[in-house]
């Protein structure tokens, strides 16, 4: 029996700038730059098993989720996202959830050029319509009349292009949208934030708001607190204001300055080390005005002073003589 043909491939080509490219660049924009993972990982699903397509279900969400190590909601939003700004294809996702595009399957028509098998089933096949507009095209009647007959003929695009332009977009208005000043904080403060920092901003921006965990952020730096430290450090802020009913900066910065007062009175007194300073004392003589005590002699004193003077006379009197 033969063996069955493969119709994945096991390698596939990237372009160089993937990541610049304007719905990639959406994509981050609303999700983070965790949504890069994501995107690369249902890639690599589709070209390694069905080569140009995967079915998008519960079983593939929980894969994708697992090997980023991303939340499964995360993973829908990513995908939804996705295919609002054109990477995957929006009518294949809504009638069958399939995940490909035109982009896709072209490329992997060129790698798997030398494959017994690298056909596209046709309800699949993204790349007929464009067949047809290169055949239309080379009738330059039949082209023209075709043209302006399609309901998505070039006025109706320019239209709607306008149109889609002055809508503001929602993926910007909520969401992992508001997450980009917090993350680009983030950076700023102690540089690209591993996969578990970028999963919980995404957690704490849903649950608290852009402008209060950027605000955390700034705090914490204020604080010292460093890099390897500050993941746990926001994490246990954010639970207390999660138990504290702590919505708006407003209510933090009041928080901060209460705590910081309450830490300042209950701070120990500063104690000083060593012999304690010694005060002394000016004896009374030394006070202004100081008067010494008159103190009356007795007759023994006057009789011993006198007789002490006599002394001192003859003494004298000799050593002249």
């Amino acid at each position: 029996m033969a063996r069955p043909i493969k119709k994945g491939l096991d390698y596939y080509p990237r372009d160089t700038d993937f990541v610049h490219k304007l719905a990639v660049r959406k994509i981050m924009k609303a999700n983070g730059p965790a949504s890069v993972a994501v995107v690369d990982c249902i890639e690599g699903y589709i070209y390694s098993e069905r080569g140009y397509y995967m079915s998008y279900d519960e079983d593939a969400r929980f894969l994708i989720a697992d090997d980023v190590g991303v939340k499964e909601l995360f993973v829908d939003e990513v995908v939804q996202k996705a295919v609002q700004v054109g990477y995957f294809d929006a009518g294949m996702f809504a009638g069958q959830n399939i995940l490909t595009s035109t982009d896709i399957q072209k490329r992997y028509k060129s790698a798997a050029a030398q494959k017994k098998d690298s056909s596209i089933e046709p309800e699949y096949d993204l790349m007929q319509d464009e067949c047809k507009d290169d055949n239309e095209v080379s009738n330059p009647v039949n082209y023209l009349e075709t043209r302006v007959s399609k309901a998505d003929n070039p006025q109706s695009k320019v239209k709607e292009s306008k149109t889609n332009k002055s809508k503001p977009n929602d993926s910007l208005s909520g969401g992992h949208a508001h997450e980009e000043l917090a993350f680009d904080r983030w950076q700023s403060v102690w540089g690209f934030p591993n996969a578990v920092a970028q999963q919980d901003l995404v957690d704490w921006v849903s649950e608290f708001g852009d402008e209060l965990v950027t605000w955390v952020i700034d705090y914490a730096a204020r604080r010292a607190v460093q890099a390897k430290a500050a993941d746990k450090y926001l994490d246990r802020v954010l639970t207390q204001y999660r138990e504290q009913g702590i919505k708006t900066v407003e209510q933090a910065e009041a928080e901060a300055k209460a705590h910081e007062q309450t830490a300042k009175a209950n701070a120990p007194r500063q104690q000083r080390f060593g012999k304690p300073a010694r005060q002394e004392t000016a004896p009374e003589w030394l006070q202004p005005g100081y008067k010494a005590p008159e103190v009356p002699f007795t007759d023994d004193q006057k009789a011993s002073l006198k007789a002490r003077l006599d002394e001192l006379k003859e003494l004298e009197a000799s050593k002249n003589g």
